[in-house]
């Protein structure tokens, strides 16, 4: 028979606070255990952060224990929440996230852009955080829209929530492990990796720190310094398949042609056997 969670465990996010940690706070999670899975019993040491970091044991959705604590006024601009493991993690279009404890699960709390970034933050998101990745040695991609490549596996992946004035950027990463093939969709674009070589022996804290604090200052840059026209050219070098044939299909249609760039609007632009075709929505893959 299949385990499902039980009431207790899908109303936690709404109950439980975990504990605020910053730079110079010690690690003191609510939740029992949180901080040996996450691997800060020992508090902070050395990792310096510029903003706070709230310790979650296993949780519904990151998502969800992130949006409590930015609805009640105790997850601040650039704060984050990182969890243990989540048995209803989701990502694009409401699928399911497979949450192997050991991975990386995290909710960052972004700042609201001008309207005019709109479709470009999900592009956005990934790019900081690629840029991040290559930092640390690895050769990260961004697949439009939301999803993170190494050596044409994915590796991760970003969800946006955002309610009035409040947007968090969901992001799992696999650091350790990642779906076995029968576990994936069918349909799936390309097959999963795992960053096993990022950072390898420090504990999820600090590989989440080293990450968030280089993706902050990247995503202040890009808002002040580029427009969106500007971003959309810019990014181009980092965009998996740019330059090859794909198709982009959801549950009504398929679309096929060659992968041109991003439109400032965040559309992907395809040439077509009919001419150029912006497509705003759909999951992207390389044609075989």
């Amino acid at each position: 028979m299949p385990q499902f969670p039980s009431l207790l465990e899908l109303l936690m996010p709404l109950f439980w606070v975990p504990a605020i940690s910053g730079v110079t706070e010690e690690f003191s999670p609510e939740c029992p255990g949180a901080s040996v899975l996450l691997g800060a019993e020992g508090g902070l040491g050395d990792a310096l952060s510029t903003h706070n970091l709230h310790l979650c044991g296993p949780c519904s959705s990151v998502l969800d224990v992130a949006m409590h604590l930015a609805q009640s006024g105790r997850l601040m601009v650039w704060d984050s929440v990182l969890a243990s493991s989540q048995w209803a993690g989701r990502g694009q279009l409401r699928r399911s996230w497979i949450s192997e404890p050991g991975n990386l699960f995290t909710a960052w709390r972004l700042p609201v852009p001008p309207p005019a970034w709109g479709g470009l933050l999900s592009v956005l998101a990934g790019w900081v955080l690629c840029t991040a990745l290559r930092e640390g040695g690895v050769e990260a991609q961004v697949k439009w829209p939301n999803d993170i490549l190494v050596a044409g596996r994915k590796v991760g992946g970003i969800l946006l929530e955002e309610r009035e004035d409040i947007l968090l950027a969901g992001v799992g990463l696999n650091l350790v492990s990642h779906p076995e093939e029968r576990d994936l969709r069918k349909d799936r674009a390309c097959p999963a990796g795992a960053l096993t070589d990022l950072w390898p022996g420090e504990p999820l804290f600090r590989r989440w720190l080293r990450l968030v604090n280089s993706a902050q200052l990247r995503y202040r840059a890009a808002l002040s310094e580029s427009t969106p026209a500007e971003f959309s050219r810019s990014i181009e070098p980092m965009l998996a398949y740019l330059g090859t044939a794909v198709h982009v299909g959801d549950h009504r249609s398929l679309v096929r042609g060659l992968y041109m760039g991003l439109c400032p609007d965040g559309g992907i632009v395809l040439r077509t056997d009919e001419g150029e075709r912006v497509l705003h929505s759909g999951s992207l893959g390389p044609e075989e």
